[in-house]
């Protein structure tokens, strides 16, 4: 209604442009007015002058219908709407200026020609009366020229300083004459010189008013009236054009609005069902059905119907390689298969680029063969719509029209991919929910193997306790000479034996995570070199080892040990899985991946990679089985004496190295294991730094005092500190050690303190604060892993069991002032 009213106001605003036809023509009569009446004027002043006027009124007149037209000019000025008014008014006030100096001579007209008609009379009176009088009279006339008449008559008609002289003569000889003292001559000779003074000013007057400016002056106005009325009249044309032009415009405008309103009306309702549509598809994926492709195929079903396809084919596509994953809809579609391909050749091509944005969606419009004639675009016989999933994973939609039409406009092609959105959105939901209910089957695993990790950490805790003692003193009973063979036989298996029982402790150790780890770079190409004789001693004699083992290939973090204890592990299972005879493959090579690759055990994100697999030919793992392999405890030998913690272990020295495994198996052809560790740029440490085993030295019976809460222990320690050659007094709290150095005012050479001894994890270094400057030695089981590395840096801890060797060291640097040993650091073993 506002556009209407607007279109109306323009239109009676172009009507009301145009210049007022009236006051214009009143303009220009006013101006011809001027004219005529200035010429009336000059025509009654010359009447005037000859003697025709009876009075002075027709002088009068034509002057103050000069004043009012000037007057009525300047009101019709201010109606016109002319743009330059200060110019017709300064040619206004130029032609009342001048029509008052013509009143002002007319008024000088008026006086002068009053005397000069009166004389002029009078002299013609007399002049008749001194031809026509007494004796005297005519006596006297004869005495003026004859010729004086005459001469006053060509004066009157046209005066000349000749004449005027002539005649001035004439009268001073009639006055010296005999007559001249007659009142007429008198009489006749003022009212004649009268008429020699006052015509010539009349005259002079006369000619002012016949060249008065007034008439240049009313052209002049009318001339700059016209030039401003003419360019009024120009410039309302082109204000009338505008405005006609824009009432016209709003005119389409509103027809437009209209028509727009009703297309948004049917966006608006298309939008509705739309909105619709989709509502109903997302409860479809919402009902929770086993069948994940009930859902999908419905929803599918509903976008092909709502934008009239008779046909529709839908495919999932990986978006690094191309490869189809699967696919939905009508089979047999040529060109769904074409375009397919197309897809795989523009993902390859894309290849080392960056990837194709696919966000929020992608549409081409098809065209069928016979059509290509046709301009491109102008026809349409399908849609293809390509939208990100997730996943690394690009949806595909085909739709196939029922008929040949023309190509979809904007807003269609805009609720195709509001559509194809929403349905990629709900098939992300799907997807996410059966990736969530995998993520949680693995955190419950998760949770399971957490609680058995901690189960086996404080088993092997305990059994540390015994199996030190067990451990040392086996190998102080081996270090006396005097044992016959056959018990130092005994012994030798009885210490052989508890070497393997901490082995198994390290595996649960390092299944539950809570042994230090030493990371550092080392060649995994060296590290297996090294290995290789003890994995033959380790597999039958009918077994082959191939060796695939690349020299140069980046470092890796972690410890070579662990690397080593993997592959022993491995070929030890696959030397079990492939019978009495076989062959196990062992490689190291190095890979670069581009993007993320999903393993059966994790998930690889891009980067460089060395990668150790190694390979069996056995009888392959079942598929049942393949899930558990690496829980701890679980055995399929558990009747030939299996623990179930080897696949544990590897999985635990895999996972401390920051690696990811990969386990490829199929029954009756073999078994790959591929351990993926990231490449390291660091220098790689020679393996002799890891595996430096020095002689054990002696003391020289320096003072150790030990703290050991645990009495048997501390017999153990103090027996094995005094085979070193040292001095040891122990103590079973920390009050008796700081009372024996009280009363002895002794200072000690070396104290071994057993974090036992306190309820709680102390600060390691206040406890090196107190003793300082006496070295501090601290003995700590597992549960040092609960310290706070920030208390417990810069001091030496040894792990237990402790051996001899470890310990001698220890000792050995700590009292000679050389740095700890790595023994020192680490856990043993």
């Amino acid at each position: 209604m506002i556009l209407v009213a607007g279109v109306f106001t323009f239109a009676l605003f172009a009507f009301g442009r145009v210049p007022s036809r009236e006051t214009h023509e009143d303009i220009l009569t006013s101006l011809r007015a001027v004219d005529i009446n200035h010429a009336s004027l000059q025509r009654d002043v010359l009447q005037a002058r000859a003697g025709l006027l009876r009075d002075y009124d027709p002088l009068v007149e034509p002057v103050k219908t000069l004043h009012s037209t000037v007057a009525r000019l300047g009101e019709l000025f201010k109606e016109s709407g002319v743009e330059v008014p200060a110019a017709l008014a300064s040619e206004l006030g130029k032609l009342s200026a001048s029509i008052d100096r013509d009143e002002v001579l007319v008024e000088e007209f008026k006086t002068d020609n009053a005397l000069l008609q009166n004389s002029l009379s009078i002299a013609t009176q007399m002049l008749t009366k001194l031809h026509e009088g007494s004796p005297e009279s005519q006596t006297a006339s004869m005495d003026v020229p004859y010729d004086l008449g005459n001469l006053m008559m060509r004066f009157a008609n046209q005066p000349s300083q000749t004449l005027d002289k002539t005649i001035r003569t004439q009268l001073d000889r009639m006055l010296r004459s005999p007559a001249g003292d007659l009142e007429d001559v008198q009489a006749y000779v003022v009212h004649a010189r009268m008429i020699l003074d006052t015509l010539p000013a009349v005259d002079k007057i006369i000619q002012a008013i016949q060249a008065s400016q007034t008439s240049e002056d009313a052209r002049r106005l009318q001339k700059v009236y016209l030039d401003a009325y003419g360019e009024l009249s120009v410039r309302s044309s082109w204000s009338r054009l505008l405005l006609g032009s824009i009432a016209v415009l709003l005119c389409v405008y509103v027809a437009s609005l209209i028509y727009r309103l009703r297309r948004q009306t049917q966006k608006l309702a298309q939008q509705l069902e739309l909105e619709t549509m989709i509502t109903d598809m997302q409860k479809r994926f919402t009902n929770g059905t086993d069948d994940h492709s009930v859902p999908l195929v419905e929803a599918l079903s509903m976008i092909a119907n709502f934008f009239d396809s008779s046909r529709y084919a839908f495919a999932v596509v990986n978006s690094e390689n191309g490869a189809t994953e699967t696919t939905y809809g009508d089979d047999g579609l040529a060109g769904f298969d074409a375009l397919r391909e197309t897809f795989r050749a523009d993902v390859q091509d894309q290849s080392g680029k960056s990837p194709k944005k696919w966000d929020p969606y992608h549409y081409e419009n098809l065209q069928q063969r016979d059509l290509e004639h046709f301009p491109e675009g102008s026809l349409s016989a399908g849609s293809l719509l390509a939208t990100d999933i997730g996943h690394n994973s690009i949806g595909l939609l085909f739709l196939e029209h029922r008929e040949i039409r023309k190509k979809p406009d904007r807003d269609e092609v805009r609720l195709l991919g509001q559509a194809m959105i929403a349905f990629s959105q709900c098939l992300k939901g799907q997807r996410d929910k059966s990736e969530l209910e995998t993520l949680e089957a693995r955190l419950e695993h998760a949770q399971r193997l957490e609680a058995l990790g901690t189960l086996a950490g404080g088993i092997a805790h305990e059994f540390n306790n015994a199996l030190g003692a067990i451990l040392g003193y086996g190998e102080m009973a081996l270090q006396l000479g005097r044992n016959s063979a056959k018990t130092r036989s005994y012994v030798q298996e009885m210490v052989s034996s508890g070497h393997r029982a901490k082995f198994i402790i390290d595996q649960i150790l390092t299944f539950s995570r809570k042994r230090d780890r030493v990371s550092n770079p080392f060649d995994a190409t060296a590290a297996l070199h090294d290995i290789i004789p003890m994995v033959r001693m380790a597999i039958p004699d009918r077994f082959m080892l191939n060796l695939d083992l690349s020299e140069r290939v980046p470092a890796i973090m972690g410890n070579p040990i662990e690397l080593q204890q993997v592959v022993m592990n491995l070929c030890t299972n696959a030397s079990h899985a492939s019978g009495d005879e076989g062959e196990i493959d062992i490689s190291v090579v190095e890979r670069d991946f581009l993007s993320r690759v999903i393993l059966s055990h994790g998930e690889l994100t891009p980067g460089t990679y060395v990668v150790v697999s190694v390979e069996d030919h056995g009888s392959g793992i079942p598929d049942t089985v393949l899930p558990h392999i690496f829980e701890p405890f679980f055995t399929t030998k558990s009747k030939r004496g299996g623990t179930g913690l080897g696949l544990a272990a590897v999985h635990g020295h895999v996972v401390g190295m920051n690696g990811k495994i990969n386990v490829s198996s199929e029954q009756n052809v073999g078994t790959r294991f591929e351990l993926y560790f990231p490449a390291s740029f660091r220098k790689a440490i020679p393996l002799a730094e890891f595996f430096n085993e020095r002689t054990v030295p002696i003391g020289s019976g320096q003072t150790v005092l030990l703290g050991q809460r645990d009495s048997a222990l501390r017999l153990l320690f103090e027996e094995k500190i005094a085979a070193l050659g040292y001095e040891p007094v122990g103590f079973s709290s920390l009050t008796a050690l700081r009372a024996w150095i009280d009363r002895h005012n002794v200072q000690p050479d070396l104290i071994v303190l057993d974090l036992d001894i306190w309820q709680k994890s102390p600060d390691c270094r206040t406890v090196i604060g107190e003793f300082s400057p006496v070295p501090v030695v601290f003995v700590a089981d597992q549960e040092t892993a609960m310290l706070d590395a920030r208390s417990i840096k810069d001091t030496t801890i040894l792990r237990k069991p402790i051996s001899s060797v470890s310990l001698a060291t220890t000792l050995y640097n700590l009292l000679s002032g050389l740095p700890r040993s790595l023994d020192a650091e680490i856990s043993e073993g």
